[in-house]
Parts: C-alpha cells; sequence; structure tokens
C-alpha cells in the first residue's frame, strides 16, 4: 500500500471514530441543547461542522482549522403594544389622578341667621375655593345634599372653569317656607363623574345655608291692604328728578337711580294722608351698592320737606330720623341688624307700623325697634333713596302698600 493510500485510510477511520464518539453524546431527538435553552433538532451543516470543533481535542481541531461559518445572531423582535387611551378620570380615593375638595371662603349672601318672612324669595351665595388638584369645569354642579332644600333647583351647573387655587361665587335661588321657624339646608358639589364631594380635611363636609323664618306682620294679622301699588304705571307717584336723582317707571318697577352728593331725596306718593297705618314695600338693590348707600321711606309729612324718615344701608344697617325741612334730629341712628339683606342684588322687604306716638319699624317682618315720638302724627308718604359710595346707585321697588288703622 503506498503511503497516499495509508494517510487517506487514516483520515478514513479517525473520522469514524470521531463521529461515534459524538453520536454517543448527542442527546436525544428532538431537541438540541444551546447554551441551556432547547433548540428544533434540524442541524445545517455550519452547526454540525460547530459541533465536531468543540468535541475535538486541541490537537484534533488543528487538523481542521477554525470554522469558517460566521455565527448568526439571532434577536428576538418584540409585539408592539397598543397604545392606551389617555383619560382623566376620577379613582377611589388614594389612588385617584386627581382631588376634588373645596374650601368655604365667605358667605357673600344671606348669612346664617339671616330672617326672611314666610314664602318670601331669596338667593344665597358662598364663595368657594378650589382646593384640589382637579380643575372644576361646567360638568361640575351645585347639588342639594340634606336638610331643608326651600324649593332650591338641584343640579345647578357651573358656568365657568375653576383652577386649582381660584375662587368661584354659586347661587342658588331659595324660598322661605311657609311655617316660621329655623330652617338649614346643606349643599356639595357633583364632579364630572358624578361623585359628591364638599369642604374639610376629607373633602366630604357640606356647606349650608342657614335662615330664620318669621311671619310678615302683614300676612300675619292685617288682611287686604287698603291701597297697593305693584308699579303697572306711573300714576300714584310724583316722579322725581333732580340734580342727582331721577326716577322711572319701567317693567312693572320703580326705578330709582342717584349719585353722591345730593343727600336723602324722596317723591311723594299722590295718595291722601295717613294718621295710623302699617305700611310695607319691596325693595331690590342694584348691581353696585355698598355701604351708606341707603333707600327707604317718608312717612307722616306734613309737608313735601318734613316727616319721618325710616331707611335701610346696602351694609345692613337701618336708621330712623325726623326732617322739619332744615334741621335732622335722630331718632334712631344707623345700627346693624341681620334681618337686612345687604350688599347688591338683595331683596329687602321694609315695613313701619305708627300707632300715636308709637313707631315700630320691621326688616324682612322682624321687628328691628320701637321708637316712641309724637311730632307728627299725620302726613303723606314717599320713597327715598339716597347715594354715599356709587356712582350710580340704582335701587328698585316692587311693590308698596299700606293698611289703614285709624278706621
Amino acid at each position: 500500500m503506498t503511503a497516499t493510500k495509508t494517510w487517506r485510510l487514516y483520515l478514513f477511520l479517525l473520522a469514524a471514530i470521531l463521529w461515534i464518539g459524538l453520536a454517543c453524546n448527542l442527546p436525544a431527538p428532538g431537541s438540541v441543547s444551546v447554551g441551556g435553552a432547547q433548540a428544533p433538532a434540524t442541524l445545517t451543516a455550519q452547526a454540525v461542522q460547530a459541533l465536531i470543533a468543540t468535541h475535538l481535542a486541541p490537537t484534533q481541531t488543528a487538523l481542521f482549522g477554525a470554522p469558517s461559518a460566521t455565527p448568526v445572531s439571532v434577536e428576538a423582535t418584540p409585539t408592539p403594544l397598543a397604545s392606551p387611551t389617555a383619560t382623566l378620570t376620577h379613582t377611589p380615593a388614594g389612588t385617584e389622578m386627581c382631588s376634588d375638595r373645596a374650601t368655604f371662603v365667605a358667605d357673600v349672601s344671606a348669612p346664617d341667621g339671616s330672617q326672611f318672612s314666610t314664602g318670601e324669595a331669596f338667593v344665597k351665595t358662598w364663595r368657594l375655593r378650589n382646593a384640589g388638584t382637579c380643575t372644576w369645569t361646567p360638568q361640575y354642579a351645585l347639588v342639594f345634599a340634606g336638610g331643608d332644600q326651600m324649593s332650591g333647583a338641584s343640579p345647578i351647573p357651573l358656568t365657568t372653569y375653576v383652577k386649582p387655587g381660584e375662587e368661584i361665587d354659586l347661587s342658588v335661588p331659595l324660598t322661605a317656607p311657609k311655617s316660621s321657624g329655623d330652617y338649614q339646608g346643606q349643599w356639595k358639589l357633583l364632579s364630572a363623574d358624578h361623585r359628591q364631594f364638599g369642604i374639610g380635611d376629607q373633602a366630604d363636609k357640606p356647606f349650608w345655608v342657614r335662615v330664620k323664618v318669621a311671619p310678615s306682620a302683614a300676612d300675619s294679622n292685617l288682611g287686604t291692604p287698603d291701597w297697593k301699588d305693584t308699579f303697572k304705571d306711573s300714576s300714584k307717584w310724583y316722579l322725581l328728578k333732580t340734580a342727582y336723582t331721577e326716577w322711572r317707571v319701567k317693567n312693572d318697577q320703580l326705578i330709582m337711580s342717584a349719585i353722591p352728593g345730593g343727600g336723602d331725596e324722596w317723591g311723594l306718593a299722590t295718595a291722601a294722608g295717613l294718621s295710623d297705618f302699617h305700611l310695607e314695600a319691596t325693595f331690590k338693590t342694584g348691581e353696585a351698592c355698598s355701604g351708606l348707600d341707603r333707600y327707604g321711606v317718608l312717612v307722616r309729612a306734613p309737608t313735601a320737606n318734613s316727616g319721618y324718615v325710616f331707611g335701610f344701608s346696602c351694609d345692613g344697617r337701618y336708621r330712623l330720623y325726623k326732617w322739619d325741612g332744615n334741621n335732622y334730629t335722630a331718632l334712631q341712628e344707623w345700627k346693624q341688624s341681620s334681618a337686612i339683606h345687604s350688599g347688591p342684588n338683595q331683596t329687602n322687604r321694609l315695613g313701619m307700623r305708627a300707632e300715636g306716638d308709637v313707631l315700630k319699624l320691621y326688616a324682612n317682618g322682624s321687628l328691628l325697634a320701637e321708637i316712641i315720638d309724637a311730632t307728627y302724627d299725620s302726613g303723606r308718604f314717599g320713597l327715598f333713596i339716597g347715594s354715599v359710595n356709587t356712582d350710580e346707585l340704582q335701587i328698585f321697588v316692587d311693590d308698596i302698600a299700606y293698611w289703614d288703622l285709624s278706621k
């Protein structure tokens, strides 16, 4: 045998021995372990060559040389997830994306203890601050939460956006109950996802309206008035017009306008004079009304420039004085009363009863004071207005009536 044939036989026998050894060490059919992971059992020629190389002794590896195939890196491409839809919603307390809470700032109208006549309409206004982290939107609402609803509508949607830290005035028109007594209604806010919240550390406390209701002096025992005007026209009045004051009748109201500088200026009704009587008038303040801006009645006026003058101020005070044409005499200087609804856009019913020398003063059915004075025993009556703080004070008179007690 030649040397060449001997060398070929040697290589053949060596390859057979290696193949038998490899076969004994391969895993069971079905999978191949690569770095501990199970891979498919189908092997490429390159993979076989690589496996043979790893099972050869170092001297044997030199016979074949390094593998010529470049390893292929296989990287798994992740399947993209659908992008979530961003929705800002409330979730249970402690995990919510934003929180709702209010802080009470002030009673703008009808503070606690305000007095109203039975069946009297009024407006309650709270000033609240957004103390949470959610913006209040027109999808939020003011809602009744318990107690005495007093004919208040619920829900009342907000009309603007209120960012955290901002303040808002929230109002609800109410009607005093028909029975006298103390009444309280509780209110909260309703979020866009219909969750009620209020004030306090846990945002679970309501804010409220708390009022006293008393029968009107006229409604309780006087019956039908002997004279009444609802201002369908101006036929029952001498309309006033001066450098400071002007009256006009419009939309079933007497509108009294005044600017500072004129003091109290009044106009008289065309009705005859009275001696003993009970008189009531319903006044509404305009958009601007503050401090000692005032309005009221003149009674038992023997002349157009004398008589008793009884009025309310826009800051919730009342006063009674007498005027003889030249001299001012206070019978009751300005005095605060919770029975008078102070500020702009408020309704007050003023009442005065005169029997002999006894003069009784009323606000919204509540007795304010009883004064004794016999200076004037009879005379005509009228209405007055006086501006101190407001460039164009407007007072609206809805009606006025009297009951003649001398019959």
